[in-house]
C-alpha cells in the first residue's frame, strides 16, 4: 500500500484501489474527508481505523459508490470509477448489521444478488452452494437467519457478498454485534479467508486490536485526514505522531529535550534521566517522547534499583483486570498510564513508585 499518487505507473490488477486527492464536502463548513491519497494493492487487506467521526465510514461509502467525491479520483483496477454508481462497481459491502433478509433462507440470501443480476436460479444456487461450503455453512442452507448464531449470520453476510466475486470486498464494523470471544474467532476466519482467496479487502473498525489482528496495512484516520499509514508493527512500535501513539497503543506522550544528535542516534533528557535512542532526523531542542504502558518496570519505594532511565511518581489508582494490572501514576511529567501484563496485585493509592524503562522502548515522535 502506498500514499503516493504517482504510483499509478506500477502494475495494476483487478483489485487495485487508489484514491487521488479525494475530498468529500457535505457543505457543513468543514469537509468530512480531505486530501485522501492511498493505493491498496490487489490481494491486500487494509483497515481504516479511527474514532467516531474521523471519516473512515465516508471513505468506505465512496469506495462502494454510495457516496461520490466532491473532488478527486477513485481508480479501481486502473479504471476511473469516480462517478460510477454502486451498481456499476465491482464491489461488495458486508454491513455492520448483516442486513440479511429475515424471511429468506441462507441459500436465498446468498443467491439474492446473483438473481437480481439476472442469473438463472439453478446457476445461482450452484455458485451459492460453493460459497456456502467455503464459509463452512453446508447443512444450513434452508435455515432462516433467526435460526443461526451471530457468528453464522456474519458468515452468511460474507457469503452473500463474496458470491458476487467482487474486485474489492468491504467490511463496515463487521464484528461489532458479536461478543468478545466470538469476535476473536470470526476476525480470524475473515483473515484466513482473505489470505486463502487473495481478496482485496477494505475493513473499517474503531477497535485497534481488531485492526492489528486482520490487517496487512492500517490507515489511521484523524479528523478527516490520514494521520498515518503503515503495517501494524510499524504503527504500534514506531508511531510518528502523538495521536497515533495514543490511539493505537495508549502510549504516554511526555515532554522531552533532545540535547545532542549523532547520525541516527539522539541523546534525550526526560524526567531527569538522560539516555541515547535511535532517532533518525532528530533535531536538538524540545521534543515529545512516546512510552507505551507496557514498557515500564514498577518498583515501590524511592530506592533506585533500576539499571536504565526511570521516572518517579505516586500511584493515583490501580486495578487488576484479569490479564494484568493497570496503574495510573502521578509524576512531574503528568499522569502516566502503566500496564503490567504479568501483574496480579494492584498497588495502593499513594504508593511511591519508580517507573523504569529501556531506552529502546522510547520513541521520539515528530508531532
Amino acid at each position: 500500500m502506498s500514499n503516493d499518487s504517482a504510483s499509478t505507473s506500477a502494475p495494476v490488477r483487478k483489485g487495485t484501489l487508489q484514491f487521488i486527492d479525494v475530498v468529500k464536502d457535505y457543505g457543513t463548513g468543514e469537509p468530512a474527508v480531505k486530501d485522501i491519497n492511498f493505493r491498496i494493492e490487489d490481494g491486500e487487506l487494509v483497515t481504516l481505523l479511527g474514532p467516531s467521526g474521523c471519516g473512515k465510514t465516508t471513505i468506505l461509502r465512496m469506495i462502494a459508490g454510495l457516496e461520490l467525491p466532491s473532488r478527486g479520483q477513485i481508480l479501481l483496477g486502473g479504471k476511473d470509477v469516480t462517478s460510477q454508481s454502486a451498481a456499476e462497481r465491482n464491489v461488495s459491502l458486508v454491513f455492520q448489521s448483516y442486513a440479511l433478509f429475515p424471511h429468506m433462507s441462507v441459500m436465498e440470501n446468498v443467491c439474492y444478488g446473483l438473481t437480481v443480476q439476472g442469473m438463472k436460479k439453478p446457476d445461482a444456487e450452484a455458485r451459492a452452494a460453493e460459497t456456502i461450503k467455503l464459509l463452512g455453512l453446508t447443512g444450513f442452507e434452508r435455515r432462516l437467519p433467526s435460526e443461526l448464531s451471530g457468528g453464522q449470520q456474519q458468515r452468511v453476510a460474507i457469503a452473500r457478498a463474496l458470491v458476487l466475486e467482487p474486485a474489492v470486498l468491504l467490511f463496515d464494523e463487521p464484528l461489532s454485534n458479536l461478543d468478545t470471544k466470538l469476535r476473536r474467532h470470526v476476525r480470524q476466519e475473515i483473515r484466513d479467508l482473505q489470505q486463502r482467496l487473495k481478496l482485496t479487502c477494505v475493513y473499517v473498525t474503531h477497535d485497534r486490536e481488531e485492526a492489528m489482528a486482520v490487517s496487512d496495512q492500517i490507515i489511521v484516520m484523524e479528523r478527516g485526514r490520514i494521520g498515518e499509514m503503515g503495517s501494524p508493527t510499524q504503527l504500534f512500535f514506531s508511531p510518528r505522531s502523538a495521536f497515533v501513539a495514543d490511539f493505537l497503543s495508549e502510549a504516554n506522550v511526555v515532554p522531552a529535550t533532545v540535547t545532542a544528535t549523532n547520525g541516527e542516534r539522539a541523546t534525550v533528557s526526560v524526567g531527569g534521566a538522560q539516555f541515547d535512542i535511535h532517532a533518525p532526523g532528530a533535531q536538538v531542542g524540545s521534543a515529545k517522547l512516546a512510552l507505551r504502558p507496557d514498557v515500564f518496570t514498577v518498583s515501590a519505594g524511592d530506592g533506585d534499583t533500576s539499571t536504565g532511565p526511570s521516572i518517579m511518581g505516586s500511584v493515583l489508582k490501580s486495578s487488576f483486570i484479569g490479564k494484568g494490572v493497570e496503574v495510573v501514576v502521578n509524576s512531574a511529567l503528568g499522569e502516566l498510564f502503566v500496564f503490567l501484563p504479568h501483574g496480579r496485585e494492584p498497588y495502593s493509592a499513594g504508593t511511591n513508585v519508580r517507573l523504569a524503562f529501556a531506552p529502546a522502548d522510547a520513541r521520539l515522535i515528530a508531532r
